[in-house]
Parts: structure tokens; C-alpha cells; sequence
């Protein structure tokens, strides 16, 4: 795989949009999530994305020049809008009307309808995290995988997704299915086995074989039932809070996975607990996960400590690798 520049690959996201006739100042701020996100190690829901994502705006479905606006108040509870503009600018303008809310309220929520794919939810939630606050985040899709007992597609992946400040902040970013079509596409394109199963293949037994799964994509709930349960309410959450469309309204009635519901909650943890306590408490916590007598694998972690990692492998190696058939598709847009 070729080493990418961050800087080209930028600059490869700004003629694709701009030649779309993307706002510059949009544009920009849309190619810096893009390689944030590609930057931080999440290469499933930025760089291998990116393609689809313009092949969305080529449809119509997403619209590069749409602004999210404010359609209903209720204190520290607002529905937005997003009139089908890209996801990623739509999660950051939310993420921050979120925070700001709570900090007057100490909690402020955002739900938003006609939005579309914002790739990483962790961005958003991090967003917060990194400005000591406590973020929780959803977005529903498309129907994707089956629901437990079931065999044709009729729930969606519908991620949860939560971080907390710290040392580094904690993220947590969980699609409801076992793997995300992101991770699966990975696993195909770098022809590895998954570790654990993560499906059914064509005679419904259980596989790890990422090939078999892309072709029937009889996705397995994470956790069995609970994931499908999970999924299921989360819709219902999502489509409530945000009063746009439901999983089936996707499915059925728009027939792609555009103006989709998501909703981002924000907690202004400076008025939850005092500075220092706070700190020893989150330490505290770490360190005790840490501590854990290790099993036969050799290694534990929490969730989001490796971000610096692959900032500092990014910058060491001078680059991003890219699967070449992503990068071709990229720079031929």
C-alpha cells in the first residue's frame, strides 16, 4: 500500500469537492474532518468513505451547500434541521451547539433530521471530551443486518457512541452489528480473517471469513439479542427525538441510506464534580482497569488511548498508508 502525504491526500478530498462546486471555506473544513479522522487511525469511516460519499453527492442525495438550521426549542433540548448537507460539517456545527447549551443547562442535546453519514461518530463525541465534557452520540441507516431470529435485513447498524474527558479522553464508538461494514470492507481489502465471527454465510452458519460476509451480509447483532434490541430502541430514540426518518422510513420510502436521524447530548462535567476530584476519580478508574492480571493474549486497553499512536506512526512514516484501489478511486474523482 502506498504511503499517502497528509497534505495530498487533503488537497485529493479539496478538487473532489470543489470541483462540485463545494463552498472553499466548507470544503476545507470538510477535507480537514476527512483527514482528522483518517489521522487518528480510523481509515474505515473517512478514507475508504470518501468515494461513496461522492458518489451520494453525484446523485443528489447529499447537498454540498446546505445549512443546518434550528426548527425547534425546548431549553436544553433542540431539533435541527440538517436539509440533507454532508454529516460530518452537520455533527460538528451540533456537537458545539450541544455544548454550548449545556453549558447553561449543565446538559444540552441536539437532534437532528435529513442529515446524512458523518463517518466517525467518535469525532463528535470527542470533540466534547476534548473540551472536558461528556458526550453521547446516535445515528440511525439504513436497514442493514438482520434482527435476532430474523434472516432479511430489517434493523439498522444504528452505532452508540460515548466519550468522557480525561488523559487521554475515553471514546467508545459501537455499531450494533459485531463489525461495521467499514471494519468488514477493511478485513476484505486486507484479506485477514475476522478474530471473532461475525455472521452467518450462505448455508446460515457462523463465519469469520470477511469474503462470505460481503456477499451475504448477514450481519450478527453485537451481543446476539441485546445488539438487535439495542438497534431497534435506539431507532425509536433517534426518530422521536429528532422527529425525522426511522430505519424503515430509509429503507422503504427514500430507499438509501441519505437524511438519516441522529442525535448528540453534551454534559458539562465542570458542574458535575470539582476539577481535582475528577481527575483522581478518572485515574483512579484507568488504573484499576489497568492493573487487570492479563490473559492468555498479552494486551488490554482502553477504549480510545491509541489515538496518539497513530498520530505520531502518521507523522513518523511521513504519511497515511492507503489500500491503492482507494487511493485510485480518490484522486480519480
Amino acid at each position: 500500500m502506498p504511503i499517502i502525504k497528509i497534505n495530498d491526500l487533503k488537497q485529493a478530498y479539496l478538487n473532489a469537492l470543489l470541483k462540485r462546486n463545494m463552498e472553499e471555506s466548507a470544503a476545507n473544513r470538510l477535507a480537514d474532518a476527512f483527514v482528522e479522522m483518517a489521522n487518528e487511525g480510523i481509515y474505515s469511516h473517512g478514507i475508504n468513505r470518501f468515494p461513496v460519499f461522492i458518489s451520494q453527492v453525484d446523485k443528489g442525495d447529499i447537498q454540498l451547500n446546505a445549512k443546518p438550521e434550528c426548527v425547534n426549542s425546548f431549553g436544553a433540548l433542540e431539533q435541527w434541521d440538517c436539509h440533507f448537507g454532508p454529516g460530518v460539517l452537520n455533527g460538528l456545527l451540533c456537537a458545539q451547539r450541544a455544548m454550548d447549551i449545556a453549558k447553561q443547562f449543565g446538559i444540552g442535546m441536539v437532534g437532528m433530521k435529513n442529515s446524512n453519514h458523518w463517518m466517525r461518530g467518535g469525532t463528535y463525541v470527542l470533540k466534547m471530551a476534548r473540551q472536558g465534557f461528556a458526550g453521547i452520540a446516535s445515528t440511525n441507516s439504513m436497514a442493514v443486518m438482520p434482527a435476532w431470529g430474523g434472516k432479511d435485513h430489517r434493523i439498522g447498524s444504528n452505532p452508540l457512541v460515548m466519550a468522557i474527558a480525561g488523559d487521554p479522553p475515553v471514546l467508545v464508538d459501537c455499531s450494533m452489528s459485531q463489525f461495521s461494514y467499514g471494519q468488514l470492507q477493511n478485513h476484505v481489502l486486507n484479506n485477514k480473517t475476522l478474530p471473532v465471527v461475525g455472521g452467518y454465510d450462505s448455508e446460515g452458519n457462523l463465519t469469520q471469513d470477511p469474503h462470505e460476509l460481503w456477499k451475504t451480509k448477514r450481519l450478527l447483532p453485537m451481543g446476539f439479542w441485546k445488539g438487535s434490541s439495542m438497534s431497534i430502541v435506539l431507532d425509536m430514540m433517534l426518530t422521536a427525538i429528532s422527529g425525522g426518518n426511522s430505519v424503515p422510513a430509509l429503507t422503504e420510502d427514500r430507499k438509501g441510506e441519505f437524511g438519516v436521524s441522529q442525535f448528540l447530548i453534551a454534559i458539562d462535567l465542570s458542574k458535575t464534580m470539582e476539577a481535582t476530584q475528577f481527575s483522581s476519580e478518572m485515574a483512579r478508574i484507568r488504573e484499576y482497569v489497568l492493573a487487570s492480571e492479563l490473559a492468555e493474549t498479552g494486551q488490554l486497553s482502553i477504549a480510545g488511548s491509541n489515538i496518539d499512536n497513530y498520530i505520531k506512526l502518521h507523522q513518523e512514516q511521513g504519511g497515511i498508508h492507503i489500500h491503492d484501489e482507494i487511493w485510485q478511486q480518490i484522486i480519480s474523482l
